[in-house]
């Protein structure tokens, strides 16, 4: 017998908490200034490609690897944020921004609240970890994955026993995904999880969640390049390059390694005490082991771990389970923040927080032409402000792999060679911390200062 639908009013109703937290996630999202270096020449690959309606297939941004083919897997992605810009400079990225960020608070509440967790145990799960995944908040086509991976768990949680027409939904959004961010790789992961879990538990009933995930997987393959953008996916999965930060692995004494430890030790406590599921071993222990390899996959725990804490934890307190929120208090909340979060939209910041790269030096750069030897951190601010002086190196690390990522290091450390290697580049000038000992050498060498900054942040050496 067929189910009536829900009234608009209950529909509502339920959805204002999630609403809600949304509403107040994309408030402090919109507010935050750009600052990664890396969304730099994001935006200067997606303006390049809408500018030639073509894909961008090989560098044109460095002089030591002018010319190398590379994927365009993420594509869709850059073009979202260079369109944003496009539309509405700097404020149209941080909207987009806190829009997916919102999206994902969202989620991450749906999940929190399922098996009717109590209000006040579930939003501090949420808030906790949304607070894991602040790190990734940056303006990168990973926010795509921050958004679309507790979509996707929360579409899998709900899926009924056998075929159910939302299973459709999951080949397009992975076209979609695909295109976005490598991060499609975990969603791939994650269906194949829920798809084995099904045949286990429920034989036959399981295989239209079989088919589908092997839908998607095919779809994956429209992609321009494919393969490329899973190699490298997979390392950054697999192999995460060790001398960034966000690839370390998790560290307790910092607040979001804390609150990953919390979450660490509360899925083991609460299953212990009330006991867990097949489902929730087959998730959480792959999800735990690549929070392990890096600080900025840590997030994706989190967000599965609430699907299953909400409801466990609230069990252990019987007494206060039926404390809730009334509807006529959630609604009002709820609206308030989403026009609240509106708002906020048109306050949300012009310009970047470019107060850790060297604006100053770009004036004094443009009067020289030569190779250019510059610190990785700023190598996507000059992609950017400085297009016509092609960098040495920059966050699009997987390039300089192999090769000349081991020269720059061995450059700006006075490895043994330096001198030759300087000479192997044709190196002219240099843009680095004056603190660098290849700064400090190459002035006692007689290179000319041609800049510097008043406070010691940075120096530009030329030859003599």
């Amino acid at each position: 017998m067929a189910t009536a639908p829900r009234p608009l009013a209950a529909n509502l109703s339920a959805s204002a908490y999630p609403l809600a937290v949304a509403g107040a996630a994309f408030i402090i999202a919109v507010g935050l200034p750009s600052t990664d270096s890396d969304t730099y020449w994001q935006l200067a690959m997606g303006r390049w490609m809408l500018d030639h309606h073509a894909f961008l297939r090989q560098d044109i941004f460095s002089s030591t690897v002018a010319g190398m083919h590379f994927g365009v897997g993420e594509w869709l992605g850059q073009l979202a944020f260079a369109g944003s810009f496009t539309a509405a400079g700097w404020a149209g990225v941080a909207v987009l921004r806190a829009t997916l960020i919102a999206l994902a608070a969202f989620f991450v509440v749906r999940l929190a609240r399922r098996g009717g967790a109590a209000w006040w145990i579930s939003l501090p799960l949420v808030a906790a970890a949304l607070l894991v995944s602040k790190i990734t908040w940056t303006d990168r086509p990973q926010l795509f994955t921050l958004a679309l991976f507790p979509a996707l768990l929360d579409l899998l949680l709900s899926l009924p026993v056998g075929f159910s027409r939302r299973l459709l939904i999951l080949p397009p959004l992975f076209l979609v995904w695909t295109n976005l961010h490598g991060g499609y790789l975990l969603g791939l992961a994650v269906v194949a999880i829920f798809a084995a879990e099904g045949l286990l538990t429920k034989g036959r009933r399981g295989l239209p969640l079989v088919l589908t995930a092997i839908a998607c997987v095919a779809v994956t393959f429209l992609n321009p390049a494919p393969l490329e953008l899973a190699g490298a996916a997979r390392e950054d999965f697999l192999n995460p390059p060790r001398f960034l930060t966000e690839f370390l692995p998790p560290d307790v004494v910092t607040p979001a390694g804390a609150l990953f430890a919390g979450f660490v030790l509360l899925v083991i406590g609460s299953a212990l005490l009330r006991g867990g599921s097949l489902l929730e071993a087959m998730l959480l222990a792959p999800l735990l082991y690549l929070a392990f390899t890096a600080q900025r996959q840590m997030l994706f725990f989190c967000f599965a771990a609430t699907a299953f804490l909400g409801a466990r934890l609230t069990a252990l307190v019987p007494r206060w389970r039926g404390y809730e929120l009334p509807a006529p208090v959630r609604l009002p909340i709820a609206v308030v923040l989403v026009i609240a979060a509106l708002a906020s939209a048109l306050a949300a910041p012009t310009h970047p927080d470019a107060r850790a790269y060297p604006a100053a030096a770009l004036d004094a750069l443009r009067e020289e032409h030569g190779v250019l030897l510059n610190e990785y951190d700023w190598g996507g601010y000059l992609i950017f402000n400085l297009p016509e002086r092609p960098v040495f190196i920059d966050g699009r690390y997987v390039p300089y792999l192999g090769g000349v990522l081991d020269d720059y290091r061995a450059l700006v450390s006075l490895r043994p060679g330096w001198r030759d290697l300087l000479d192997k580049y044709k190196v002219s000038e240099l843009l680095l911390r004056p603190e660098r000992p290849l700064a400090v050498a190459l002035r006692e060498d007689g290179w000319r200062v041609r800049s510097t900054d008043s406070a010691g942040r940075w120096i530009v050496l030329a030859r003599p």
